[in-house]
């Protein structure tokens, strides 16, 4: 079982910490320009492969392998260690990204751009991990806050170098345009972090069956969802079946999850209140990004005609915000978090709902000022969720809860993407226009606005300590 206690925090010189600290920050940019980088390219590769009605097939079961990784990353961490499947994860990204540029059959390239999902999944936790096993308590908001401004460089130079060489013909480098900055903290982290194994788990078995649960249930949903009065009727056997099957694997997941002694999923996180707050907060109003980010460009591409090139500036304003805000957020934040957490985290989640209600008024003769607006009003917005939210739900945790914590909050957040593009993807197929796939993104963030209402606060005492 794992050991319930405290683990003793990472012990590094000033300069080795500094470093550790710069290659945490390079890594998430790097995951942040993989990630804006190939939402540009996307499109023009499944032009070519004569494949565009795939887009929110690849979009959202990729997503989904993401989402999948960050569920189980923090039990594979304690079984192999934080850094070993960091690397691993880098590792498969670049090589199912790859391979995947050389093939031309649909089915197997969408399989690679799930594969290439999940190794990004095993390394995204890992920044945060990092600062929270190096960084005093008071410290991490401040750090937090810088690493979405990395986060916001990588967002912002990914989609521009892929959409430059993409006017050059070269695809296959556009899809890995993030590999700079891997090159830079991959041999950082390689050599001033420790494999560490945050659980302990001593004499449990592997959760083999949570697993198996956890795939059928998400993935059958997706497939559903995807797949839906496309390839197979609603009313169909199929379309029946899937959801069905896939709700009882997610409630057998419940149950096997709680029960377990060392869950794959773990569930038991649910119990601290201020994590399942953030948890839902998270996963509503991540819709917005993936509105912007992926339907938003695709309607600038396909919708709006512009450039491949122009098209990848959709996000640029929303990480240029981001770059400045992140720093200023954190410090912000820092210097007395208990007393201002809540009316900025909730200021913070209006500015998300105002952006994607801008988003709703977009039209075929739109300029791309009001996409620009929205990409604004978003990148205010989703600073303070992206970086405070973790040290809010770490008050309630053990410091060796926070990798398991930390995994399923970025499940969270990836799951909301999810069924969004999920959900927006069926909406599309059947016939529904983009102004209504925007307007759901909207009512999901609306709702995570009154549920941060209710779930964020500190009592009176922690208050009163501040």
């Amino acid at each position: 079982m794992s050991d319930t206690g405290s683990i003793v925090p990472v012990q590094l010189s000033g300069k080795k910490k500094a470093a550790l600290l710069l290659a945490a920050m390079l890594l998430y940019a790097g995951f942040a320009s993989s990630g804006f980088g190939v939402g540009v390219a996307l499109p023009v590769k499944l032009a070519a492969m004569d494949a565009i009605p795939f887009f929110s097939l690849a979009t959202a079961t990729s997503t989904l392998g993401m989402m999948l990784a960050l569920c189980l990353s923090g039990k594979l961490c304690d079984v192999f260690g934080v850094k070993a499947l960091a690397m691993f994860g880098v590792a498969l990204q670049f090589a199912a990204r790859l391979i995947s540029m050389y093939v031309a059959s649909i089915p197997l390239f969408i399989a690679l751009f799930v594969v290439q999902a999940v190794g990004n999944g095993f390394f995204l936790t890992t920044p945060f991990i990092i600062i929270s096993d190096i960084a005093e308590p008071k410290d991490r908001p401040k750090f937090f806050g810088m690493l979405m401004t990395f986060m916001a460089i990588g967002s912002l130079i990914g989609p521009l170098f892929a959409g430059l060489l993409l006017e050059l013909g070269q695809l296959t480098l556009a899809f890995l345009s993030y590999i700079p900055f891997m090159i830079v903290a991959v041999p950082i982290i390689m050599a001033t972090y420790p494999n560490r194994k945050p659980g302990h788990t001593i004499g449990a078995k592997f959760d083999v069956l949570g697993i198996l649960l956890l795939v059928l249930s998400i993935g059958l949903i997706v497939m559903w969802l995807n797949l839906g009065g496309t390839f197979f009727s609603w009313t169909s056997a199929l379309g029946i079946i899937l959801p069905l099957v896939g709700i009882i694997a997610l409630f057998l997941l419940i149950i096997v999850e709680r029960k377990h002694a060392n869950p794959a999923v773990p569930v038991m996180m649910f119990a601290k209140k201020r994590f399942t707050v953030s948890f839902i907060c998270a996963f509503l109003a991540t819709a917005f990004s993936g509105a912007i980010a992926s339907y938003g460009l695709l309607f600038s591409q396909q919708v709006m005609e512009v450039s491949p090139a122009l098209s990848s500036t959709v996000t640029m304003p929303m990480t240029i915000v981001q770059m400045v805000m992140g720093i200023v957020f954190g410090r912000v934040l820092g210097k007395n978090f208990v007393k201002r957490f809540r009316p900025m985290a909730l200021i913070s989640l209006l500015f998300v709902l105002a952006a994607s209600l801008v988003l709703c008024l977009l039209t075929p003769a739109s300029s791309m000022i009001i996409i620009y607006i929205a990409a604004v009003l978003g990148g205010v917005g989703t600073v303070i969720p992206q970086s405070n939210f973790v040290p809010f739900f770490q008050t309630q945790l053990q410091p060796n809860e926070y990798h398991l914590a930390q995994g399923m909050f970025q499940f969270g957040a990836t799951g909301g993407t999810t069924i969004y593009m999920a959900i927006g993807g069926a909406m599309l197929n059947g016939g529904a226009t983009f102004t209504q796939v925007f307007i759901l993104g909207a009512i999901l963030v609306g709702v995570s606005v009154v549920v941060g209402l209710v779930g964020f606060r500190f009592t009176n005492e922690e208050k009163a300590c501040s």
